[in-house]
């Protein structure tokens, strides 16, 4: 892929993170008009915004910008994708209760330390 713009990767991860224009305003505390604008390119966020808009996806700010980066990997399983978006949609108090919840009742699944 060559360089793409700010507007391009902002819709491509909405998109692929499964949100509509009006669910990642409300994430953001934006306005619909004021993503569809980011996305178009008709106006350019502002450098807190960027930050918050790279946390919520996970990726670098580089990538974000439009420098020719790979987004990080994400896993080709739906439900994985389905359970990693839920889980950034989650308050941290939910996502430790998700967590004691699914190391009680998968315990192998955690053998490794790693959670």
């Amino acid at each position: 892929m060559g360089e793409a713009t700010f507007g391009q990767r902002l819709r491509r991860l909405r998109k692929e993170h499964g949100e509509t224009q009006p669910e990642l305003a409300r994430l953001l505390g934006l306005s619909r008009s004021a993503v569809c604008m980011y996305e178009s390119g008709e106006r350019e966020p502002k450098y807190e915004l960027l930050t918050a808009i790279a946390a919520h996806y996970e990726v670098d700010l580089d990538y974000l910008l439009g420098r020719d980066r790979p987004a990080p990997e994400e896993s080709e399983d739906p439900d994985i994708r389905m359970i990693a978006r839920a889980g950034r949609r989650m308050t941290p108090e939910q996502r430790e209760s998700l967590l004691r919840y699914a190391r009680f009742m998968f315990p192998e699944a955690f053998e490794d330390g790693d959670a």
